[in-house]
């Protein structure tokens, strides 16, 4: 027999029967009512434990405050579709400009930070200030905040994971390519690729390709480009999200004077045009052309023109050198003067021997 929760020898409870305090009526009645409590107690058991162990199959018991840290929905973890296309992710790929990083500090919400990292390749971070973390990877990033705590005496021991959303941010793509428009693709990737997602280039693709970032437009790169696609490996560098790459139309060389076929040319298809091969294109020079006297006109960066001298039949002749020609460079070749004038006065000879022949005979 127990009372409050300890068991009463027989010894007592028979001193007790004797003194009056309980009656042997009592004690029959109080060895019932624990065996009931015991059979009780087995049932109870019996119902319980498979209720303890479902709930203990379906997932770790957290408190309120480390539900979202340590026990995150199915739907969150999984996602659809397309959030799992622009989730952020590990990268061992150098961190860019314009690409959103995701620190976080286990337990430590107030060092966690989401942040885009500027063009100078900076981040800001709560406490510690400015952070250089352009060309890391993100274990490289995460190891690097990790000893800033450390270093600060913030944290003795900080668990930090750093995630790279490199879709936050896309690169628009303008002028002769085939579909322009802003594309988002996740990683790094090269000019030539961002090229190709635009559908390629058209045929009217000039020679440069123009890179400006979406902070600083005004700074731009200019990359020399074959369209050829024969030399594209010397000129092909990564592209970043948040820039603008813009191909530029195809240039022309303007051929007037004395040849065959005078007209505007495209230089799309040269990787470097000379002077011969536009006059070739030209269909070539006519009769009585001055070819010491060729002129070409070249409008310089800030808008003035230089005028320069050539002596095509030394060109021809492997005499002097031949000189490269740019896009909107005019290119004349004049008439002889004199030759015109000794056509002229050969024509006249000859048509007055033939009127004297005529009256001699």
């Amino acid at each position: 027999m127990y009372l409050d929760g300890r068991r009463v020898p027989q010894f007592l409870l028979a001193r007790l029967c004797a003194l009056g305090i309980f009656s042997a009526d009592s004690v029959g009645i109080l060895y019932v009512v624990e065996r009931h409590l015991l059979v009780i107690a087995l049932v109870m058991a019996v119902l319980v434990a498979p209720v303890l162990s479902a709930a203990q199959m379906s997932g770790p018991v957290v408190t309120s405050g480390e539900s979202q840290a340590i026990a995150p929905s199915r739907s969150s973890a999984t996602g659809s579709g397309s959030a799992a296309t622009s989730a952020p992710g590990l990268t061992d790929a150098p961190i860019s400009p314009g690409e959103v990083v995701h620190v976080e500090v286990f337990r430590s919400p107030d060092f966690s930070t989401v942040t885009r990292v500027s063009q100078t390749g900076d981040i800001a971070f709560p406490v510690l200030g400015i952070l250089h973390i352009a060309g890391l990877s993100s274990a490289e990033t995460s190891d690097l905040v990790s000893k800033v705590l450390k270093d600060n005496h913030l944290m003795l021991d900080p668990h930090v994971l750093v995630t790279v959303d490199s879709t936050s941010t896309g690169i628009t793509v303008l002028g002769e390519v085939r579909n322009p428009g802003i594309f988002t693709p996740p990683g790094k990737h090269q000019l030539s690729d961002i090229i190709s997602l635009a559908g390629g280039l058209t045929v009217n693709t000039g020679k440069l390709i123009e890179i400006s970032n979406a902070d600083a437009p005004q700074q731009k790169t200019l990359v020399p480009w074959d369209p050829t696609m024969r030399k594209t490996s010397n000129y092909d560098r990564p592209v970043y999200p948040g820039q603008t790459v813009l191909v530029r139309p195809c240039g022309f060389i303007y051929v007037g004077g004395n040849v065959a076929k005078p007209g505007a040319y495209a230089t799309c298809f040269f990787s470097l045009s000379r002077l011969s091969q536009v006059i070739a294109q030209a269909g070539g020079t006519v009769p009585l052309t001055s070819l010491s006297r060729t002129i070409l006109i070249r409008t310089k960066a800030d808008g003035s023109r230089v005028i320069i001298q050539l002596d095509l039949d030394r060109i021809f002749k492997a005499k002097d050198g031949d000189p490269v020609v740019q896009e909107g460079d005019i290119v004349y070749v004049p008439a002889s003067a004199l030759k015109a004038n000794l056509k002229q006065l050969t024509q006249y000879a000859f048509g007055l021997g033939t009127t004297l022949l005529y009256v001699y005979h």
